[in-house]
């Protein structure tokens, strides 16, 4: 690190600190650039956060990964935390959907939202004779004829009917994404239907045949997470960050060009010269920051949404709960309760809780409600929906305003115009869950390939995996 004036000088500035900026810059950190990481916040971990209160360990964002995608669990060797790596817990596997005022258990052996095995399905309590009937259509119908981007509930009711659209993707979806599917970009959040249809023509034949891999893999957990919450993975790569400069509670105020780079003016009155600068903040940041330097990737960066995060987790005596089954249940929209979700937390991984006397139970909203009397709400709509009525001994609650970002139709064109305006910028690179994916695998990802393409630029080569 070196200095001009009252400039500072760096070789790469990463802005952001959620997971995709740190894994930036500590892929950065290996290779050997001088780097600075700017959070805005006092904290780093963006939406991944763990509280650790009385032995209750409570997660403020996800409170998992997919295990089989694989960013993460790399992340976690180069971390030396694959021995803290845990899998769910056996006794919690199963869903629910609420559903005609009653819980019906999730079919077995979906893959997401698509049946790979028929006799659940047929058995299922949640859908019709007319629904499960529809859904077998898909087995007889052509592959698409189309090209082109198409929303999530077009492509649903075009293979598998309205019903498993309205029972089984709506809510599913809306507990990952915070989306609505007809206006979610199938090929920027799902592009693997869309591979399944083109390579097999049916979505159920091509998941029987994924099933069929899957079960050659029996024993391993399609979701792990962490022995001391999600958190584990901030606090070991915060650590791991020693020849990094990081800076929280650093806002920036403005970002152009210089001619040594980018310069970039702090709030506080910090000026910074960087040869190379990633860019791992939310969408509509990101926006403000790229427009005096292309107005070109501003605009449809400016296009990408998002909505507001809200969830409560409340814990309760085990001895005072009725019995529950599996690892929650989901709400489609407009179904009554107004609530999109309860994730029973204690069940689903090991030592979240004291001991075996208290349970937690996560409670998530739709965006925009429940923010006058989040944990009234909570306690109402599980007492309508599972019958709880014991008082929770300890409530958390956690709201993220800029939470999940939304991958509406035309999505991946938006980016692929902000990359083709950026090239006029060498230098600049997009990282995290506003552009490349929303889970944590994804965002590790494009993390590295946003220090990939800032060594590139500074000459340096590309680090090896």
């Amino acid at each position: 690190m070196s200095s001009r004036g009252s400039a500072e000088l760096t070789d790469v500035v990463v802005l952001g600190g959620g997971i995709a900026g740190m894994t930036a810059a500590h892929r950065l950190q290996r290779a050997g650039a001088d780097v600075i990481l700017l959070e805005k916040q006092e904290r780093l971990g963006g939406i991944v956060e763990t509280t650790t209160d009385d032995g209750f360990v409570v997660e403020g964002g996800p409170d998992s990964f997919v295990t089989a995608k694989g960013s993460v669990l790399q992340l976690a060797s180069e971390l030396s935390l694959e021995g803290e790596v845990i899998p769910s817990n056996p006794e919690s596997q199963g869903s629910y959907v609420w559903w005609d005022g009653r819980l019906h258990p999730l079919p077995g052996g979906l893959l997401l939202m698509v049946p790979s095995r028929l006799g659940p399905l047929l058995n299922s309590s949640l859908m019709s004779w007319r629904g499960k009937i529809r859904a077998l259509k898909d087995l007889a119908l052509p592959r698409a004829s189309h090209i082109g981007d198409e929303s999530l509930g077009s492509f649903v009711r075009r293979r598998l009917g309205e019903e498993v659209l309205e029972r089984i993707a709506e809510p599913l979806v809306a507990g990952i994404h915070g989306a609505d599917p007809e206006t979610m970009s199938l090929r920027a959040s799902f592009p693997r239907f869309l591979e399944m249809e083109a390579e097999y023509r049916s979505l159920i034949l091509a998941a029987r045949r994924l099933g069929a891999r899957r079960a050659s893999n029996e024993g391993r957990s399609h979701f792990s997470s962490f022995r001391l919450g999600m958190g584990q993975l901030v606090t070991a790569l915060a650590s791991a960050l020693d020849r990094v400069e990081v800076r929280t509670g650093a806002d920036v105020a403005l970002f152009d060009k210089a001619d040594e780079g980018y310069a970039l003016s702090l709030t506080d009155g910090t000026r910074i010269t960087t040869t190379a600068v990633v860019l791992a903040v939310p969408a509509p940041v990101a926006t403000r920051l790229l427009r005096p330097v292309s107005r070109n990737a501003a605009s449809p960066i400016s296009e990408i949404g998002q909505v507001v995060n809200q969830a409560v987790t409340l814990a309760f005596r085990t001895e005072q709960l009725p019995p529950l089954s599996g690892s929650g249940f989901v709400v489609p929209a407009g179904r009554g309760p107004r609530i999109r979700g309860v994730s029973y937390l204690s069940r689903k991984w090991a030592g979240r809780v004291p001991d075996d006397g208290f349970t937690l139970l996560r409670v998530f909203f739709p965006a925009g409600t429940a923010q006058d009397a989040p944990v009234e709400m909570a306690r109402a709509e599980i007492l309508a929906t599972v019958g709880v009525l014991a008082e929770p001994v300890r409530s958390w609650v956690r709201i993220h305003r800029q939470g999940l970002h939304l991958y509406t139709l035309g999505h991946l064109d938006r980016i692929a115009a902000a990359e083709r305006a950026l090239e006029a910028s060498p230098g600049i690179a997009l990282a995290g869950a506003g552009f490349y994916g929303v889970g944590l695998n994804e965002c590790i990802a494009s993390g590295w390939a946003a220090a990939d393409s800032a060594l590139v630029h500074l000459g340096s080569g590309v680090v090896s995996a």
